[in-house]
Parts: C-alpha cells; structure tokens; sequence
C-alpha cells in the first residue's frame, strides 16, 4: 500500500467551520510521514459536543477530608445544606503547665488517664480552624449546633461507604455557639459545651485508667461514637474547617503550691481522619438536577436549561458527549488527527468567585458514568492523559476586549486518537470533568458550562486534520 500527500478540499458533513491553512513547516509533532513533507493542507473543524449532568455520589457521604458546615443558595442547584459528621479519639498524653510562671511555661506530659487526686474539673471546650474557603454571605451571624452520636461512626460492609447518615440513632446536644464568620482574619474557633458532657468525660477517664490502650480506645468508641457539627436555620454561608483540626479540650486544673492547668484533648488522629464525612443535600424542588437518584442517570443540557453543572462538593459532575464520534472515526481512514482540542465556555455568573479557577481534569466515564478505575469512594478518576502520560488539564483563556469571551482548552489528542485506534467506537462513552480528579472531593468550586445549544460562547470540539489519499498498488 502506497500513501500519497495531496492537497485537497474535504468538507466534512460534521463541520460547524473550516479553516484551511497551507503550510511548509510543521509546528504540531505529527508521525514520520507527515513530518518529512514539505507541503500538507491542514483542516480545521469544529464539531458537535453535548454536555450532560450526573451525579457520583447520591448518597450523603460527600465530601470527605474537609469539614463543611452551613448553608448557601447557589445560582441553578438551589439550597444546600451541609453538615459534618467527625469521629474522635483521646490523645495519649495530657499537658500540664504551671500557670504563674512569667516566662514561657514548658509543659510536661502525663497520661491521659491519670487523674490526680487533687484535679479540679474546669470546662470543656470545642475547637476549630477555618481553612480559609467559604461560600456565601459570612457578614452574617450563623450557629453551630454540636451534637454526641449515640452510634460509633464506622464503614459500611463493604469498608467502602458510610452507613447513610438517616440510619444513626438519635442523636444529643452537648453545645452550641452563635458567632460572626471571619474566615481570614479570625481562623480559629474555640467555644465552650455543655459542662454535663465535661463532667461524663471525666468520669469516664476515671473508670478507664487501669485499662490498657485498646481496652479504653473501645470503652471511647462506645461513649462517643463520633459528632455532628450542624448550623443552625440562621446560616448564610457555607464554612470550610480542617478536618484534623477539629478537637475537644478538657480543661482542669491541680492547686498545689502553684495552680498548675491540665488539658486533654480529643483529636482527629490519622487512624480516625478516615471516618469524617460531611452529609450534603439541596433542597430545591424546581431544579432540573433535584431528580437524579443513581449515577446512572443524567439530565442533558437542553433539559438542564442549555446548561451542565460541576459541583464535586455535592457530588454533581459535568459529562462531555461525542455524538458524532463514529464519523469522526470513518473519517480517519484518510485523515490524521493531529491536534483535539475540548473549548469549554463556563457561564460568566455561573461561578462563585471572582475570577474563574486556572485548571481542571478530564477523566473518562462509561455509559454508566463510571470510570475504569473508580473503587466506590476512595479511587482516583481514570484522567486522560497526553502522548506523554502527563494529565490532560483544562487551562483557562481571557479574551481582555471582551470579559464574556472566557473559555477553557483541554488536549484530548491522545485520547480520541487511542479511541479511533481501538476501533472500539462507542457513543455511550464520553469524559467528565474534575477539579481535583478524585471522587468525593471536598471541593466546593461550583461551575455551569454553556452547551452547545447556547447560541453563543457556546462548548464545543476543534479538530485538526491532515488529510491524504490511500491508493492500492
């Protein structure tokens, strides 16, 4: 078989556009042949693309690794709420520290469980630390309730999922606090609870001081499964607080000759970091996306409102169709892609923040909207990647004459080509898009993205041709 250069005029029934440009000097790497010629036709084309939104994770276990905690009204999604579910432990040493000393006091450390005789409870406090990210109006005054589960935070059967947080026993107030956020410039929170829960943790450490360490971590797990950090109905924003940081300080004190200050904390420790969840749900009858029950299922962008949403905090992803993929592949017979590039145009008041993020990922779905190699809430999404095995990241354009012309490009060369390679062409198969390229993420990011159906700065696939003849010998 015989390949010949020509340069000819395909117009291809797919097209939107083509631009033809003649050239002598390849600036895309392209394979030997290509490489070696002195002339070629290049061909631009744009093409159909439909977006479509699903959602991963509809079940309340969203989010974990960041503690979310409050309410917000987003543009499209409606009311979400989101509340923190938190599994503690007792730190294995206490901190006691002389407390008229006039220099820095060096504290020394003892067991947790040895309560002096003379030790004097004093409060009980909660303590956490924003990490910065919020959303919605925190000029406004918000309460947190902080409730004691009555049943141990633990994994499902399967060590994959959470328990669905509707099947935990009722559970009891031990505080709360009103306050005015101040995610910069006030990060950490410190409030006191209820001295009756002070009083049942210090009776507990009593009980359990001659035990051994896993005699007591299991005696804790059953006095305190865990807790739920929720807002009150006066909650305006949505607040972001470190998940290792949130922790209760039990505070005393021994009067000896110098009044000497104890604390014990209950921390979030590496072993029990695993177990925080956050419950996320919306409340908004009238959206299109109010309706999904199951990954499965998805609403296209003619009846998201010309739409598609990416809101990982709430499990809701961003789904990219080929429809005309099989005439992409039959035309490959006598063409090259040398470039694909995915132009996706997010809706300029779609976005939460004043300027839009910098970068993305891109991952492949199934029919069923799951990766190859997602394992139910903990696996990274499969991510396309480039001819150098380097991820494929949307990366973000400004057009500085006019503010509504903002788009994001993503390389998915490799990707279509290794598909059109396969010959294993599939138009249930398509990509979805991920700010952080794990499922579960704790990212609040909200974005909508133009469909193509937008009659303007709508989403759509550029492909780059170069075209040749096949001839039998």
């Amino acid at each position: 078989m015989n390949i010949r250069l020509r340069a000819i005029t395909v117009a291809l029934s797919i097209a939107i556009s083509i631009a033809f440009i003649s050239c002598s000097n390849d600036s895309i790497l392209v394979d030997t042949i290509f490489a070696n010629s002195g002339t070629y036709t290049e061909y631009v084309d744009q093409t159909p693309i439909e977006l479509a939104t699903f959602r991963l994770d509809s079940v309340q276990t969203s989010g974990r690794g960041t503690v979310w905690i409050g309410h917000h009204k987003k543009k499209v999604i409606g009311d979400v709420y989101s509340q923190s579910y938190v599994r503690l432990e007792v730190e294995g040493k206490a901190t006691a520290v002389p407390h008229n000393q006039t220099y820095e006091p060096t504290p020394y450390l003892f067991d947790s469980y040895d309560w002096a005789q003379k030790e004097k409870y004093d409060s009980v406090t909660i303590v956490l630390y924003h990490t910065g990210a919020y959303q919605g109006d925190t000029t406004k005054a918000m309460t947190i309730n902080v409730k004691r589960l009555a049943q141990p935070l633990k994994f499902a059967e399967n060590e994959k999922t959470f328990y669905n947080v509707r099947t935990f026993r009722d559970s009891t107030s031990i505080g709360s606090f009103r306050f005015v956020p101040r995610p910069h410039s006030r990060p950490r929170l410190r409030y006191r609870l209820d001295d009756s829960f002070g009083r049942e943790l210090v009776s507990f450490i009593k009980a359990n001081k001659a035990n051994k360490t896993d005699v007591r971590d299991q005696n804790f797990e059953h006095f305190l499964g865990g807790i739920k950090l929720e807002s009150g109905d006066d909650a305006k924003s949505l607040l972001a607080f470190a998940n290792d940081s949130v922790r209760i300080m039990l505070h005393s004190h021994i009067t000896d000759v110098d009044k000497i200050k104890i604390t014990r904390k209950l921390v979030v420790s590496d072993f029990t970091k695993q177990f925080q969840f956050n419950s996320i749900w919306t409340e908004n009858e009238d959206s299109p996306y109010d309706c999904i029950n199951h990954r499965s299922e998805q609403v296209n962008e003619k009846d998201g409102g010309q739409h598609s949403v990416m809101f990982e905090g709430l499990g809701y992803y961003t789904r990219i169709n080929f429809p005309t993929i099989r005439t992409i592949a039959d035309h490959s017979y006598f063409s090259h892609i040398v470039r694909a590039n995915l132009v996706l145009y997010p809706e300029r008041n779609g976005y939460d923040k004043h300027n839009f993020p910098q970068y993305f990922y891109v991952a492949s779905v199934n029919k069923g909207n799951v990766s190859p190699t997602i394992d139910q809430g903990h696996a990274v999404l499969k991510t396309v990647t480039t001819s150098h095995g380097t991820p494929s990241i949307a990366k973000l354009h400004n057009n500085l004459t006019d503010p509504n012309d903002v788009y994001y490009t993503i390389d998915i060369t490799n990707y279509l080509n290794t598909v059109i390679a396969s010959g294993n062409i599939d138009v249930n198969e398509g990509l979805v898009l991920s700010w952080s390229g794990v499922i579960n993420s704790a990212d609040y990011n909200f974005m909508i993205f133009n469909g193509r159906t937008k009659n303007k700065y709508y989403s759509y696939l550029e492909l780059y041709y170069y075209n040749y003849d096949r001839e039998n010998k």
